[in-house]
């Protein structure tokens, strides 16, 4: 059977595209590119009406691109227009395209060009007899967990649900299924995608095999994805899961820590759990919120929750959920409220490091005190990864299979001024957890990361030879990957 889909909001992260001259001869942005495109395509320079609705905004205030226009192509060949049909006059602006703004880097604050929104690529088709379902680049995780769960199915995806499927998936794409079915790029099947000359192409194991291996954890750097189609599952446990919140003071947190080492190669598949480290500003003191999901029914759960009830919290609640209503209990779904200052750390790790972890506690204990501002949180997600190994390192440029822990810190503040101190304290704890990390050189998420890592922290130091090479067969003037250089 096979079922198409609408979205009804398409907001998602994207690949980046730019060019490299500047300015343009044409006095508006419909002058430029309306003949070029269908009249379906809209079109707004900063200083017009509209242009809020035209644009893709991004998530967060922190390190925002300042636009001087935006376009919204209507059709993929419209987006191929954008592309390749306006180089006549080789003098248009830089662009860059996005479908919901997730994903900051540093220094994208001083990008100033035309943002190409692709929320009009907004389709989800559900083939439930060959268990395959096919998005847009403009579909948002939940309308995909959504629009799978009405028919039976389910796919492992991110946490939230308002990050874009194939933006989070070209990163690596991790959630709570990671452990069930690995990472999302573990079950894509193909990807179309539209290259620096303008042209569509579809990658996938035995079509342009190459850009499909670098388009698995470096797509970024190779051209805007438009379409991607995915294997899907039957529904586990019809659909249902043990959703557990511990609650935690500060006197307990070296207990908390030791909680979680127990986990630390012996995870079960369908346990996924994040330590959450919070400051209450109503009682003026530290919480550990620990979020655990079993995706079965609590008689399988239970032996597991009472290892997390041994360390004894303040407060425990309990819940039986379909998966819908799952991804608004995560904690990181503060990813889908905008406007914010927010920037993003991480790292992965490979063990649970109990004199670190408090180490890392204590040190953001000061700064929520010393900073009143600052309503950042600091998140550990524990995915098993035993069906990440099965597939072999060499298969995808994604590289990190051997993380067990993945560390994202969201720092939120509402004072600009402290952003510098925000920088200063996660640098410092990214250094510290680096050397207790049980890897030997920093494992870093893309799709977590703050920006100034470096490439061959995002695609490891093997990689890197492998992509260049491609890059300078799909990409040779540099038109994508801002934000993301493979050099």
């Amino acid at each position: 059977m096979l079922i198409r889909l609408l979205a009804l909001a398409s907001v998602a992260p994207s690949l980046m595209v730019h060019s490299h001259s500047t300015g343009h001869n044409a006095s508006t942005l419909e002058e430029l590119y309306g003949p070029w495109v269908s009249a379906a395509t809209e079109i707004a320079s900063s200083t017009e009406s509209d242009f809020s609705r035209v644009v893709g905004l991004r998530w967060s205030a922190w390190e925002a691109p300042h636009w001087s226009g935006a376009i919204k192509p209507a059709t993929e060949k419209d987006l191929q227009k954008v592309i390749s049909g306006f180089n006549f006059s080789g003098k248009q602006d830089p662009f860059i395209a996005t479908n919901g703004g997730h994903g900051p880097k540093t220094g994208q604050g001083k990008f100033t060009g035309i943002n190409v929104n692709l929320a009009n690529f907004n389709t989800v088709s559900i083939d439930t007899t060959n268990n395959l379902v096919t998005l847009g680049a403009g579909v948002k995780l939940w309308d995909v967990q959504r629009g799978l769960y009405d028919v039976g199915k389910e796919i492992q995806t991110g946490n939230s649900i308002c990050p874009g499927a194939i933006g989070v998936t070209i990163g690596a794409g991790i959630g709570m299924m990671t452990g069930m079915y690995g990472l999302m790029i573990d079950t894509l099947k193909s990807v179309r995608v539209v290259t620096a000359k303008g042209h569509v192409v579809k990658a996938s194991a035995t079509e342009n095999s190459d850009l499909f291996w670098a388009v698995r954890g470096a797509g970024v750097n190779f051209g805007i994805a438009t379409e991607a189609t995915y294997g899907i599952h039957d529904q586990t446990n019809n659909g249902n899961v043990t959703a557990v919140n511990f609650i935690f003071t500060a006197a307990s947190n070296r207990t908390v820590w030791e909680t979680l080492k127990k986990f630390d190669g012996n995870q079960p598949a369908k346990l996924s759990f994040q330590a959450v480290i919070k400051f209450d500003r109503t009682s003026n003191s530290p919480i550990i919120i620990v979020q655990v999901w079993y995706f079965g029914p609590l008689t399988e759960a239970q032996p597991y929750l009472d290892i997390f009830a041994a360390a004894v919290p303040a407060t425990t609640s309990s819940s039986y959920l379909p998966q819908t209503d799952l991804y608004y209990q995560s904690e990181t779904a503060g990813v889908c409220d905008r406007g914010n200052i927010i920037s993003a750390n991480t790292l992965g790790f490979n063990q649970t490091d109990v004199s670190s972890y408090e180490a890392h506690f204590a040190d953001l204990v000061a700064f929520y005190k010393a900073n009143p501002s600052f309503e950042g949180e600091s998140v550990f997600q524990y995915y098993s990864n035993d069906v990440t190994r099965q597939t072999p390192q060499s298969e995808t440029a994604f590289p990190w299979r051997d993380i067990q822990v993945w560390w994202l810190t969201q720092n939120k503040y509402t004072n600009a001024s402290i952003g510098p101190k925000v920088d200063h304290l996660m640098r410092g704890q990214r250094t510290n957890l680096q050397k207790t990390s049980g890897f030997p050189t920093p494992h870093v998420y893309f799709n977590y990361a703050f920006g100034d890592e470096g490439a061959a922290a995002w695609y490891s130091a093997a990689n890197l030879p492998k992509l260049r090479k491609l890059k300078a067969k799909w990409d040779p003037d540099f038109v994508f990957g801002n934000g993301a250089p493979l050099y």
